[in-house]
């Protein structure tokens, strides 16, 4: 758990959730932020395993909040590092980061950077040993290299960030990718259990199903009012305007209209309205 500062002093507490996948050896997915990777440690601990045990952190994506705690890894094991090479440099280069997506207090939640030695793609996979295996999907949208991940053995599908959450942040930076990305977690066979990083909730048999409709269903609401923001404000309606407008309607803080945020609302004004939603008959998970 963490906490963002608004300009106003506030603060909003974000989580960000990372996973451990344990067969012979353990792979960490997505290790956090620096000051919370402890707990991390704390609960490979916890299984009765040591540094010796770790052998792969999968990144799901680039951010700064899911690789923040990379270093603090790396110094307790010595783990491979894995990711999409499309995010891989935002990893390896944390100057990178803070230049392409600057967030205020980066560098001080941010330990590393790490070399990627694994470049984990579409239909990659890491075996743990002991029938544990980690396949992997590219589902951009979230990031350009944005990776969800798939144990068959426990039908555990992990979405990291591309699952936008209803009623929270929108954070994305390509519509349709986003969508494509949906639809792709929607057509995984055998997943019975959700983990997706926007929530604190795990999601089992329908619900996982019902869970995805829900990411997209927000996504094409906020179209919606994008496009209704433009028909008030006009063609001209920047990203800020689009957001605050959509904010007001969602009810969601204005002063967490953030620049990571405002990219979102860049994204939709963008590209063409989406069509309309598909029949709910036609949703149905394969």
């Amino acid at each position: 758990m963490c906490a963002r500062a608004l300009p106003d002093g506030r603060r909003i507490p974000r989580f960000v959730t990372s996973c451990v996948i344990e067969g012979e050896r353990l792979a960490v997915v997505d290790t956090s932020v620096a000051p919370a990777a402890p707990k991390i440690l704390a609960y490979i601990e916890s299984l009765g395993r040591g540094p010796e045990d770790l052998a792969h952190v999968i990144n799901t994506h680039c951010h700064f909040d899911h690789i923040g705690g990379n270093g603090v890894l790396a110094g307790w094991a010595r783990p491979r590092f894995h990711a999409h090479p499309l995010d891989r440099p935002w990893i390896e280069d944390l100057g990178l980061q803070e230049r392409g997506r600057p967030v205020p207090g980066m560098r001080k939640i941010s330990s590393g950077p790490v070399k990627v030695g694994g470049a984990l793609e579409e239909g990659g996979e890491i075996d743990l040993g002991g029938g544990v295996r980690v396949q992997a999907l590219h589902t951009p949208g979230h990031s350009p290299g944005s990776l969800s991940l798939f144990v068959p053995g426990d039908g555990a599908l992990i979405s990291g960030d591309v699952l936008p959450e209803p009623g929270t942040l929108p954070i994305y930076e390509d519509v349709p990718a986003t969508l494509a990305s949906l639809e792709k977690l929607r057509a995984v066979k055998g997943a019975e259990v959700l983990l997706s990083a926007m929530s604190k909730k795990v999601w089992r048999g329908r619900e996982v199903g019902e869970h995805i409709d829900a990411g997209e269903g927000y996504v094409r609401r906020i179209d919606r009012l994008v496009r209704q923001a433009q028909g008030e404000k006009g063609a001209g309606v920047t990203p800020e305007e689009a957001g605050r407008f959509v904010f007001a309607a969602l009810g969601l803080p204005s002063e967490a209209m953030i620049a990571i945020v405002g990219r979102t609302f860049a994204a939709h004004l963008a590209i063409a309205p989406l069509a309309e939603e598909r029949p709910a008959g036609s949703r149905e998970r394969r």
